[in-house]
């Protein structure tokens, strides 16, 4: 995510790979502007449709926020909100000192509509509505066009756009755009129990050779059942299209469907 704060663009990188991506930051930009790390932050999520209302009490202004709007407010501490999250719902993430999180969240949790909630929250609603964990949907051997990700890719930096390639692995990405990509992520659902991550996937009940495997699966309390992501040949990406889990050793018949599994509510 890149922030537009006035006089400066505020980052907010992924986590497992802020090294490598403030390396390549340093070597392509390092010419044209100052890169600063920042110290560590604590992230506070405010979702759901109450989001709104309860941050307003003590931030009136966050109501004139729409989807990926960013500013400076201060709450119990200087902070940084995004109107944004990780769950497909509505909501805010408070970038804040570290050592104002807690102050921060006592004031919101003395909202009787606020409660704590942890990542395993999160992972079911993130997977519910169809968005991706690094280092389990995505990683540095998966291209934004296996992923079902083409949205992140500008028209201007695609073959015969104003600024077309010189992003790293474009010629891959390019290429996939134009002639599809041999694999693709997909939302897999099944009427029985759930299938999680490493299950691998067949054509049909009997064959020996895996077409694809699961990369986040759980129970959806959204769906009020099983739900599941991963990868299978694009020749098998169609919804409808029925495929075989392997969960303890028996196969498990599941079905490819539209993502995401709950619509996204966010405010545009």
């Amino acid at each position: 995510m890149v922030g537009n704060l006035g006089d400066y663009l505020l980052l907010v990188v992924n986590a497992t790979c802020k090294a490598t991506d403030e390396a390549h930051l340093r070597e392509e930009l390092s010419d044209v502007c100052e890169i600063t790390a920042l110290p560590d932050r604590a992230l506070l999520a405010l979702q759901g449709p109450q989001a709104c209302a309860v941050l307003a009490e003590l931030a009136p202004a966050v109501t004139r926020m729409r989807f990926m709007d960013i500013g400076a407010f201060t709450l119990a501490a200087p902070c940084v909100i995004a109107r944004s999250g990780y769950t497909g719902e509505d909501g805010f993430e408070i970038s804040v000192p570290v050592e104002a999180a807690a102050s921060v969240a006592q004031s919101l949790l003395t909202h009787p509509q606020v409660k704590l909630a942890g990542l395993g929250a999160r992972d079911s609603l993130r997977l519910e509505a169809g968005l991706c964990l690094y280092g389990a949907d995505i990683d540095s051997g998966t291209t934004p066009v296996e992923a079902a990700l083409e949205w992140a890719i500008q028209r201007s930096r695609r073959t015969a756009g104003s600024r077309a390639g010189g992003f790293p692995g474009s010629e891959t990405i390019l290429r996939q755009l134009e002639r599809c990509a041999e694999r693709r992520r997909v939302g897999l659902q099944s009427a029985l129990r759930p299938v999680r991550a490493g299950a691998l996937l067949f054509a049909d009940g009997e064959s020996a050779t895996p077409i694809g495997r699961v990369s986040s699966g759980g129970f959806g309390p959204s769906v009020g059942g099983p739900v599941a992501m991963g990868y299978v040949p694009t020749s098998m990406a169609r919804p409808g299209t029925k495929l075989f889990a392997e969960v303890r050793g028996e196969r498990q018949v599941m079905t490819v469907v539209d993502l995401p599994f709950t619509p996204h509510n966010y405010r545009r």
